[in-house]
């Protein structure tokens, strides 16, 4: 008959028989992945150059329209001139 000390001196060694190879297993995955192949990078410097251009704009002056009968309104830097037969109106700023 065996003893209950030595049954658990049995599983315990299994126990940390495994624990000491899952360990181990570990450890060399890691090493493995740490000495995977590093690639170096490289950085290609590329040269802009900027032109600017000035832009001239012209104002040209509108043509004024012919006076018709009716109604005519003008808006210019002053305010707003209404014209009309029946009522002259002028708003200013």
């Amino acid at each position: 008959m065996k003893s209950k000390i030595h049954e658990y001196q049995k599983n315990n060694f299994t126990i940390m028989s495994k624990k000491i190879i899952l360990c181990f297993g570990l450890a060399s995955f890691l090493m493995f992945a740490s000495c995977d192949k590093k690639t170096e990078k490289t950085v290609e410097t590329t040269e802009t150059t900027t032109v600017v251009q000035d832009t001239v704009v012209k104002e040209v002056p509108a043509e004024e329209p012919k006076e018709e009968d009716g109604t005519s309104v003008k808006i210019n830097n002053n305010g707003v001139d209404v014209n009309s037969k029946d009522v002259d109106v002028e708003i200013k700023k």
